[in-house]
């Protein structure tokens, strides 16, 4: 997962507005600019969260001999 990707992931969640109202909560004082801040940090938190997430279910699943389906060698080799 490369830092374009993070930044799209990081985005996504900025325009939903699901950063908005923790940034919110975390920068009372901050004004505008600190809810910006901490949106943007937050985003990149959950971007890193979710990458983390699926490489250990990835993990998993090849501990498990699971067949993912969508996986680009298991598509390549059949």
């Amino acid at each position: 997962m490369g830092i374009g990707h993070i930044m799209k992931l990081g985005t996504k969640f900025l325009v939903r507005g699901i950063i908005y109202k923790s940034g919110k909560k975390a920068a009372i004082k901050g004004g505008k600019l600190g809810i910006g801040v901490f949106s943007v940090l937050y985003a990149g938190y959950l971007a890193y969260t979710l990458h983390n997430l699926r490489k250990e279910s990835i993990e998993e699943q090849k501990q498990l001999g699971v067949d993912r389906g969508w996986d680009r060698k298991t598509v390549q080799e059949n």
